[in-house]
């Protein structure tokens, strides 16, 4: 596992820098970044070097690393739910894995856009989707945990693995009809 590193965003942080920006945003306490110095032996080392320790022992993501890296300060947690990794972009929200700092369960982190956030109607149908989402539920629907409205409308979900329904036609082209029967029939019972 190896990061991305951009010459420019390389040039302005050396790796202690990058490892105060850690602390500060939370992904590490001081105790684990001086365990990281200490593994290390010193202080003195490059920031491929710094980077590449922190990826192997899976204390951070790439998603992560490149986000720190950029100088981006906020973003890493929902609630108690550590943001992983990006795992895709929708027209009205972005979703991420996640995992919750205190049981470790990974979950999906469905959070809406930034352009959206300033509509309140469309903040309140989201949270509203979310709280009724929560009350349900079923084999055929994706439960709700959580519904947050800061630092952004969110909803903490189970995370499932696979593809959606677009994704999944899109790659089979086309069903047999019992096979698109099969999946109306579930759709409909969700």
């Amino acid at each position: 596992m190896t990061s991305t590193l951009a010459p420019a965003i390389m040039s302005d942080i050396n790796p202690e820098k990058l490892g105060q920006r850690i602390v500060d945003a939370g992904l590490l306490n001081a105790q684990q970044m001086e365990s990281m110095w200490a593994e290390l032996g010193t202080r003195e080392v490059n920031l491929q070097t710094f980077t590449s320790l922190l990826l192997r022992k899976e204390l951070l993501t790439n998603y992560q690393l490149d986000r720190l890296l950029k100088g981006e300060r906020g973003g890493y947690f929902y609630g108690e739910n550590k943001v992983l990794y990006l795992v895709g972009t929708g027209t009205f929200a972005r979703v991420y894995r996640a995992v919750h700092i205190r049981t470790g369960r990974i979950v999906a982190v469905k959070s809406l856009r930034r352009r959206f956030r300033d509509d309140k109607a469309m903040c309140d149908g989201f949270l509203r989707e979310g709280q009724i989402g929560v009350t349900l539920r079923h084999p055929n629907i994706v439960p709700i945990y959580e519904v947050l409205s800061q630092p952004s409308p969110t909803l903490i979900m189970e995370f499932v693995e696979g593809s959606n329904l677009r994704e999944f036609t899109r790659t089979r082209k086309k069903l047999s009809p019992v096979e698109a029967m099969r999946v109306a029939v579930d759709i409909l019972a969700g």
